[in-house]
Formats: C-alpha cells, sequence, structure tokens
C-alpha cells in the first residue's frame, strides 16, 4: 500500500511540474506548392522588350508613352499554327522589359531550332471596330490595336521546359493618328467616319499561315457618342513609299454627310509612328454635285 501511494506521489509531481511549463506553439509546415505543367503542355517563360509606342499606350500631351503592363497578353504561333497566350510581369524598374511566361501545346511537336512567331496584344490581328478613345492603357486601342511582334528561336526542350533565345525584341507594326475634322472654321462633332486610299493598301485583317498576309479595305471609326473631340485610330498603311490621298467620310451629330480628301507624303507614312492631323477640312455632301469635296495637303 505504501508503495502505491509513493507511485500516486511521484506522477502528481511530475504531472504539477508539466503544467507549469509554457505551452510551445505547434506551427504548422508551409510546402510550397508545386507547379505542374499540364498535360499535354509546355511551360515557356523569356524576357521581351519594346520598341516605341508599342505595348501600353498613355498619352501625355502631344507624345504616346508606351510600356509593358502586369497581366498583358502575347500569342505564340509555330508554323501557322496558334500555340498559346503568354501573360506579360512588367520589369517594376524598366517597364520597357517584362517576363513572358504561360503554357503552349505541345502539338505540333516543339524541337531545337523552331522559330516561334509572338503577337501583341491578341491572338487575332483585326483593325476593324475601333471607337476613337484617346490611348490609355486600359484603353481599346492599347489592348485590342497596337499590334506589335517578335520571334524566337527555340534553343532546346528538356520534359515540358521550352528554353529560347532572347529577349524578344517587339517591333511595332503600324502608327498611330489623330483626327479632327472642320467644316470651315468649326469643329464638326462626329457620329463616325470612314477612311479611304487611293492605294488601296489600308489593312483590316491580317491571318498567318506560315507568315502574315493581309487583307485590304476601308476603316471606320465609331465613338461610343458624337463628339468634337480628336479621334484615334490604329492604322497599317501597306504603301510605304509613294505618296497617298486618305479620303474620309463623316456622319456629323446632324446626320449629314461629309467628305474631304488629304494628301498624305511618303515622310508620314510607315509604321511606328504618331501622326497627328487636328484640323481635316471637309464639306457636306451634295450628292448632284461632284465639287463638294475638300482636298488639303498634310
Amino acid at each position: 500500500m505504501k508503495k502505491t501511494i509513493l507511485i500516486l506521489a511521484a506522477l502528481a509531481g511530475a504531472m504539477l511540474w508539466t503544467s507549469c511549463q509554457p505551452v510551445e506553439d505547434i506551427i504548422p509546415e508551409v510546402i510550397p506548392e508545386e507547379k505542374v505543367t499540364p498535360d499535354g503542355k509546355l511551360a515557356l517563360t523569356l524576357q521581351a522588350s519594346k520598341s516605341t509606342n508599342t505595348k501600353a499606350l498613355s498619352l501625355d500631351g502631344s507624345t504616346l508613352n508606351a510600356y509593358w503592363k502586369d497581366g498583358e497578353q502575347v500569342a505564340v504561333y509555330l508554323n501557322g499554327t496558334y500555340l498559346g497566350m503568354l501573360a506579360a510581369d512588367a520589369n517594376d524598374s524598366d517597364r520597357t522589359k517584362a517576363t513572358l511566361s504561360g503554357t503552349l501545346n505541345s502539338a505540333p511537336a516543339v524541337t531545337t531550332g523552331a522559330t516561334f512567331t509572338l503577337l501583341f496584344p491578341r491572338k487575332d490581328w483585326d483593325y476593324t471596330g475601333q471607337d476613337g478613345s484617346t490611348p490609355s492603357e486600359t484603353g481599346t486601342l492599347a489592348t485590342q490595336y497596337d499590334y506589335a511582334t517578335a520571334t524566337v528561336t527555340v534553343q532546346s526542350v528538356s520534359g515540358t521546359t521550352i528554353t529560347t533565345t532572347g529577349p524578344a525584341a517587339f517591333t511595332n507594326e503600324q502608327s498611330i493618328y489623330r483626327f479632327g475634322f472642320k467644316v470651315g472654321g468649326t469643329t464638326l462633332s462626329v457620329q463616325e467616319f470612314t477612311l479611304s486610299s487611293n492605294r488601296n493598301k489600308l489593312v483590316t485583317a491580317r491571318n498567318y499561315s506560315d507568315g502574315w498576309t493581309s487583307t485590304f479595305g476601308n476603316l471606320t471609326v465609331k465613338p461610343t457618342s458624337a463628339t468634337s473631340d480628336l479621334l484615334y485610330l490604329a492604322l497599317r498603311n501597306e504603301n510605304t513609299t509613294v505618296d497617298d490621298t486618305f479620303s474620309f467620310y463623316v456622319i456629323g451629330n446632324d446626320k449629314a454627310l461629309y467628305v474631304g480628301n488629304k494628301l498624305v507624303g511618303s515622310t508620314n507614312l510607315g509604321n511606328g509612328k504618331f501622326i497627328s492631323a487636328q484640323n481635316v477640312s471637309v464639306a457636306k455632301s451634295n450628292l448632284a454635285q461632284a465639287s463638294g469635296t475638300v482636298t488639303e495637303v498634310w
């Protein structure tokens, strides 16, 4: 009996001693999430740089500022086949640079020496449907119509990881035009306008099939509401060497049709430019008389 009492006393002392010790927090182990490339996909990460007027656009006075914005999209093509999209992570200290990353389809087979064609800012290259809005990083001009291309060569394919040459140097594929219309000395409020060229080389869309091919035609700009503000247009003109004449067909806020022409010298042709024509002269159309148009030299 005495032995039993001694054992109980010892147990009680041990419990008392334990209860006086500080309680240690239990911190669960954090295991980093493993990034797994989905079946049938290949992972691609590369560095990218841009030239003037490429990627996100914002207007500062009469100057277009261009830079990468987080989340911007770049389509990847191989021999005419669309493989997938890469997303941009802009360099915080130099936003003319970014890291592009994403997963691509593995078919057709991606092999060493293959050339990827990269297209910013979306998969479809199409200039129709523009609204004329002022350039901004979230506006339609920057997010839908400010096309730029680059190429990179595959150096190796290891497992599901692609390594390429780099950085990808993007080249601007059109110019940005700014138009304002006047009747006499009065600014015209515009519902929409259509632009044509006597050289018939204004691009409406481009398709990729082992190289880019263009479709030509007129372009219509339709703002969300009638406005007397300047209207902006992303314009690819594949006549880059010979003087051109632009013809404008403008629907005013009064529902009337106004027409005018503007001579475009060869120095204002080509890509990667910001061209302002704030006083395009137009006159109300008189269908019975062809003399209603006004020609203005740039």
